[in-house]
């Protein structure tokens, strides 16, 4: 079985920085404070999370996987966690007979919603802001901290979501129906995988998984399934970089799953076909090395 190597034209990288990048929330936050601005704000970042999920069928359309599931999967979760958000806030502004009562049938626990991509920041801030509304400020501080480590958060830009705190029941209500008509689209267009990968502070890093998944084998030099759901966690908030496609082949082939280290390497040579580890582990499975 021989590796075909392409080569995509842009670096599918720079697309995730410039899609993240909600510079017109910088316009809106100098507006006079008036209703119709605070939810021009929200309205921003839910167009921004759109992007992302057109993204996401643009990969999926390219036959990438792995890629439209990162996207969609970051989309989900920053819209969720909003939409959990204002759930909260029209509870404790009188809404519903209980919280449950207010957030239906959709996801309502935030380590789900966090599950659904540690790539994103936004369930942290979220949660946080739902801890301060109600003035528990040590366990809102401790949810910011943990956004703001996110590279993604940008604490000068995305304190303008704190507008959500102010807005009435009748412009939560309108945010809401925005954000359940984008959740709807997202999953019918996306199955997440259950996950039971801890969320912590650091889960968006996959140089720190990746630094997990090796010192799970310094402990255990055998123990590939440990060490391979690190590599797994890197990969899912990080499908653009060669180390994390490496890390899931080894540990394949120390299994003996060889299907699958034929699938991480060709999709990691798709997304970088110069990556050294990647093009080695191809030449050994090819019989050239």
């Amino acid at each position: 079985m021989k590796f075909c190597i392409f080569v995509i034209g842009n670096r599918l990288k720079r697309f995730v920085a410039a899609v993240l990048c909600l510079a017109l929330v910088v316009s809106l936050c100098g507006c006079g404070g008036k209703t119709s601005d605070t939810v021009k704000i929200v309205e921003t970042y839910i167009d921004g999370f759109s992007k992302l999920y057109e993204k996401g069928c643009e990969y999926t359309d390219s036959g990438l996987q792995l890629q439209a599931d990162y996207a969609y999967g970051w989309a989900a979760a920053s819209v969720s966690s909003m939409r959990y958000c204002v759930d909260c806030m029209l509870y404790l502004k009188g809404e519903g007979k209980s919280l449950e009562d207010v957030v239906g049938e959709r996801m309502g626990d935030w380590d789900e919603i966090a599950s659904l991509s540690y790539a994103s920041p936004y369930p942290w801030y979220f949660e946080g802001l739902v801890y301060n509304i109600q003035g528990e400020n040590t366990a809102a501080k401790c949810c910011y901290e943990k956004a703001i480590l996110n590279t993604a958060f940008s604490p000068e830009h995305d304190e303008a979501l704190s507008v959500l705190q102010v807005m009435s029941v009748k412009e939560l209500k309108y945010v809401k129906g925005k954000l359940t008509e984008l959740e709807d689209q997202i999953f019918a267009a996306y199955e997440p995988e259950h996950t039971a990968y801890p969320r912590e502070e650091l889960g968006f890093s996959d140089s720190y998984l990746r630094t997990l998944a090796r010192e799970c084998l310094l402990r255990d030099s055998t123990d590939y399934r440990g060490a391979l759901r690190h590599y797994e966690a890197a990969l899912k908030v990080n499908p653009f970089e060669g180390d994390n496609f490496v890390g899931c082949a080894l540990m394949h082939l120390y299994l003996g799953e060889i299907d699958k280290t034929f699938f991480y390497v060709n999709e990691g040579l798709f997304v970088d076909p110069k990556h050294e580890g990647l093009n080695h582990i191809a030449a050994i499975l090819n019989g050239e090395a």
